[in-house]
């Protein structure tokens, strides 16, 4: 007979790679642990695991039965949270994926009440640009920048916002005016690494500038920000996030518009769970209350 509770922590083994990972994150003895996945294997007559120097690997049998454990223990949580009341503290833990303006600037200071009404619930914030390789394994909730590719996942659209030129005031007298787009040729311009972002966002720039060189590089809109109020030249920013720092002045001049957008995702056999229904929430009031974001009402 298996057993729900060897399931779970064959679940998290597998997630893990390694055992003792696993069971610091159970908050159990990684002995315990070794004897429910040998218990499992015996209960199913097969070797789940390859043991190895790298760490725990999952043999035939073990990614059969991985979706199974995975199916149950998503059923577990959505029975145990759909007995709570609405008004319930939520608990355990949660992983958010969002790119770093976004998490950065929107998410972690808007999380301020969401966290007073459920302080046993962890919130894992994850910062990351790139979004086509991401699999439903490694978040309960996603906002990416790019329309999320990956099968088994519930998306909408969350928000559009637009971008703009940025530069510090100092920078702007001290350098040649900019009175057209193309004008901007002339500047040292702000931009991100190649690797950094997925191809059509890394390409916005380039669409306004098809010839631009930038020579400032970073990976994170912080890094541009410092590199745009140190007088390094000129950035191109998110609106909602540039035009509330004193310390920049945006380009009017430069009229053509740029856009994107920001998706929500979430692993379709998690859609139930209160805690990821309730993160969603607090993401879309977020973004609904935000300047310069524009939600579909």
């Amino acid at each position: 007979m298996l057993s729900a509770d060897d399931l779970r922590l064959f679940a998290e083994v597998a997630r893990r790679g390694r055992l003792t990972e696993a069971a610091t994150h159970l908050q159990i003895n990684h002995t315990t642990v070794s004897r429910h996945i040998t218990r499992l294997e015996r209960a199913v007559e097969s070797r789940l695991f390859d043991r190895t120097s790298d760490g725990w690997v999952l043999t035939d049998a073990g990614l059969r039965l991985l979706v199974h454990a995975e199916a149950i223990e998503s059923t577990m949580r959505v029975a145990q949270e759909d007995c709570l009341s609405q008004d319930s503290s939520l608990s355990g833990h949660i992983r958010v994926i969002a790119p770093d303006g976004f998490g950065a600037y929107l998410l972690l200071p808007g999380l301020g009440e969401f966290q007073r009404h459920h302080p046993d619930l962890t919130v894992e914030v994850m910062m990351a640009n790139r979004h086509a390789s991401l699999t439903p394994r490694e978040f309960d909730l996603a906002v990416t920048i790019e329309r999320p590719q990956a099968r088994a996942v519930t998306v909408r659209k969350l928000a559009d916002y637009s971008l703009g030129f940025y530069a510090s005031r100092a920078y702007l007298k001290q350098h040649l005016p900019v009175r057209s787009a193309e004008d901007l040729y002339d500047h040292v311009l702000i931009w991100y690494i190649d690797s950094a972002l997925d191809h059509r966002t890394f390409n916005l720039l380039y669409e306004v500038l098809p010839n631009a060189q930038a020579r400032i590089q970073t990976n994170n809109i912080a890094g541009f920000i410092q590199a745009a109020e140190a007088g390094l030249g000129v950035a191109l920013l998110p609106s909602f996030i540039a035009d509330e720092n004193p310390r920049l002045k945006k380009i009017e001049a430069v009229t053509t518009k740029i856009e994107s957008s920001y998706w929500m995702s979430f692993p379709r056999d998690l859609v139930r769970l209160a805690r990821v229904r309730m993160m969603a929430e607090c993401i879309s009031q977020i973004a609904a209350t935000q300047p310069g974001l524009f939600t579909e009402r």
